[in-house]
């Protein structure tokens, strides 16, 4: 089995966007572009509405098994409460969730702690929460890594 790394090909819904150019969801597609500076800066994702359901879902080229899930928070960073991959079925898998979110004045990969799985993605909805912030939390990129049992079957 071979490891890949991806970013995201395409975002596929989100919950809000503060415009439609430099802070919109579509922000999140391709490697980072703000990381590793911190603060308000176009290039991230940051959303409309400041609420504790903020979410977006993204899409990948590749089905893999995940292994990691790296979130570059660059604003507000400690937000992340949700990740999830969606199954072949069309289903919403949990693959980490926390009520304890933090308030972290600098950016971070933030590393995702992953429940075990043995199902490919190529999916994955993050959540995040902005009311301990009280403003935004911008996401700048997401990387999913994984392992793909049969390369040749998603070329």
């Amino acid at each position: 089995m071979s490891v890949i790394r991806q970013w995201v090909s395409s975002v596929l819904n989100f919950s809000s966007q503060y415009d439609t150019a430099g802070w919109s969801a579509s922000q999140v597609v391709g490697a980072p572009k703000v990381y590793p500076r911190y603060g308000d800066i176009r290039g991230a994702w940051a959303t409309r509405t400041k609420t504790d359901k903020e979410f977006v879902e993204l899409k990948y080229e590749q089905k893999v098994y995940p292994q990691e899930i790296n979130v570059y928070e660059t604003y507000h960073a400690g937000g992340t409460k949700k990740v999830q991959g969606k199954t072949d079925s069309g289903t919403w898998f949990t693959l980490y969730e926390t009520d304890k979110i933090e308030l972290i004045k600098e950016s971070r990969i933030f590393k995702v702690p992953l429940k075990e799985t043995n199902i490919p993605m190529d999916t994955l909805r993050v959540e995040i929460d902005c009311t301990v912030a009280a403003t935004w939390v911008e996401i700048d990129a997401v990387e999913l890594v994984g392992t793909v049992a049969n390369p040749g079957s998603y070329l």
